[in-house]
C-alpha cells in the first residue's frame, strides 16, 4: 500500500473516531441540558432552589468586563474577525464553520429562550423565562470557535484560558442577578452542542496531537468535577447551616465546574 494510500486510512479512520466522539458528546450534552430545564424551570423545587440563589445575588446592570463587554456589534465583529483568522489557518471550510455556526447557536438559543420554552408559575409570581442564558451561550460559543480557529499547538492553551473565561462569566451571571444556574448550565451545553454537531458533520482533522491536550483534558476534568462535588456538598449543608451567600456559593461552584467540564468537551471535540 503506498503512503498516499495508508495517509487515506488513517485519516478516515479519525473522521469515525471523531464523530464517535462528538455523537457522545452531543448526547451527553443534550441529556444535561433537557435535564437542567426540567429540574430548574419545570419543577417547584427547582423553582425555590433557585429564587434561594436569586435572593442573595448583588444585582447590578452595570458588571464589569467580560460581562459588560457584549452587544451586537461586538459580537458581530468578534466572530468575523475570528472567521478571518480562520481562513487564513485552516481555509474557507473552517472560517464558514467558526462564523455561521455560532451565529446559529446564538439564534438558538434567544429562539429557545423567546418564542419555545416556558417557565410555569410554580412558585414565583413573576417569573419570565430566562432559560438558556444568550450571555452565557455567546461566551461559550466563542470559546469553542477560538478553539477551532487557532493552530494546533495552541489550542490545549485556549481552550484552558476559555474555561477560565466562562467560568468568570458564569459567575457573573449568578452574582449580578442576571441568571438562575439552570440557565447557565443550560447555555453551556447548547453550545457543546452546537459544535458537537459541527463535528459530527465536518470533523477536524489534525495532522498530530499536540502535546498539552491531554494534560489539559485531565486537569479540566478534574478541576470540574472537584467543583460539582463541592457545590453539591454546599447545596446539601444548607439544610443544617443556615448561613447568608450559602446557596449562590453553591450555584457559583457548581456553575464554574460545569464551565471547565465544557471547556474539556470543546477540546475533545477538536482534537
Amino acid at each position: 500500500m503506498s503512503t498516499g494510500a495508508v495517509t487515506q486510512v488513517l485519516r478516515a479512520q479519525g473522521s469515525t473516531a471523531s464523530r464517535s466522539r462528538a455523537l457522545i458528546i452531543a448526547v451527553l450534552a443534550g441529556i444535561v441540558g433537557v435535564s437542567s430545564y426540567v429540574v430548574g424551570v419545570r419543577s417547584a423545587i427547582g423553582q425555590r432552589a433557585e429564587a434561594l440563589v436569586l435572593g442573595e445575588a448583588a444585582f447590578s446592570t452595570t458588571p464589569p468586563p467580560p460581562l459588560n463587554l457584549v452587544s451586537i456589534p461586538s459580537v458581530a465583529v468578534v466572530f468575523l474577525v475570528l472567521g478571518f483568522i480562520a481562513f487564513l489557518v485552516h481555509g474557507p471550510v473552517r472560517a464558514i464553520g467558526v462564523t455561521v455556526v455560532p451565529a446559529m447557536g446564538i439564534i438558538a438559543a434567544q429562539f429557545l429562550k423567546q418564542q419555545f420554552l416556558v417557565r410555569p408559575g410554580l412558585f414565583e409570581l413573576d417569573a419570565p423565562n430566562t432559560f438558556p442564558s444568550g450571555h452565557m451561550s455567546i461566551f461559550v460559543l466563542f470559546v469553542a470557535a477560538c478553539i477551532w480557529t487557532v493552530p494546533e499547538r495552541a489550542r490545549a492553551f485556549v481552550a484552558l484560558g476559555g474555561s477560565a473565561l466562562m467560568g468568570v462569566v458564569a459567575w457573573q451571571l449568578l452574582e449580578y442577578g442576571w441568571h438562575r444556574p439552570s440557565d447557565v448550565l443550560g447555555a453551556m451545553m447548547l453550545g457543546v452542542l452546537t459544535f458537537a454537531v459541527l463535528t459530527i458533520v465536518a470533523p477536524i482533522r489534525m495532522s498530530r496531537r499536540p502535546a498539552g491536550i491531554v494534560g489539559v483534558r485531565v486537569v479540566l476534568i478534574g478541576v470540574g468535577m472537584l467543583l460539582v462535588i463541592a457545590a453539591l456538598i454546599v447545596a446539601a449543608s444548607t439544610f443544617w447551616i443556615e448561613t447568608d451567600g450559602m446557596m449562590i456559593l453553591a450555584g457559583s461552584l457548581g456553575a464554574i465546574g460545569a464551565a471547565a467540564l465544557s471547556g474539556q468537551a470543546l477540546i475533545t471535540l477538536s482534537s
